[in-house]
């Protein structure tokens, strides 16, 4: 078994069981000098998120402990486009008193473009995962607050509509 860092649209268990079935929450935590920002220029032409690392005390991105089944990285490294625009590193974090070792994605410098939005769906999945994490009220009001855009793609928006209804379902 490995530890992985969501912050992002993984946050949500339902999410991220449905694309790596051996996904358990471990519980959340907080990592700090980075912030969350919609800066990762996507494929599909919108923003996702990245744990852009500010160098601040003051700044802290919310996010969860997933232990995963180590065959499944490699299908997990598929979902977040590993090479193509993510990365993954290895940070250590604090949950419980205890030191986890977990691996993250994030941007890669040429994949980094401010203009871009998100789309709805996306945000939403992000907000969604937050709240069912009880993150703090004022976090959950600065991701609500990102301006974001339709999904050009009926097909794609459809699904993600459906995704989302089922994780508002999820108990």
């Amino acid at each position: 078994m490995i530890y992985y860092f969501a912050y992002g649209s993984n946050l949500h268990p339902m999410r991220l069981m449905e694309r790596v079935s051996s996904a358990e929450l471990i519980g959340v935590t907080e990592h700090p000098h980075h912030s969350l920002t919609f800066h990762k220029k996507s494929s599909d032409g919108s923003s996702k998120c990245n744990m852009f690392h500010t160098g601040k005390g003051s700044d802290l991105i919310h996010g969860a402990i997933y232990k995963i089944k180590a065959e499944h990285k490699t299908d997990l490294d598929g979902f977040e486009g590993k090479g193509v625009g993510y990365i993954d590193s290895q940070i250590r974090l604090q949950h419980n008193e205890e030191e986890y070792s977990c691996f993250t994605y994030h941007a890669q410098q040429s994949h980094i473009v401010s203009h871009l939005k998100p789309y709805h769906w996306y945000k939403q999945l992000v907000v969604l995962g937050a709240r069912y994490l009880r993150f703090p009220d004022l976090y959950i009001s600065s991701i609500e607050a990102i301006e974001s855009i339709d999904d050009p793609d009926l097909n794609r928006r459809k699904e993600k509509e459906v995704l989302i209804e089922n994780i508002i379902k999820y108990r």
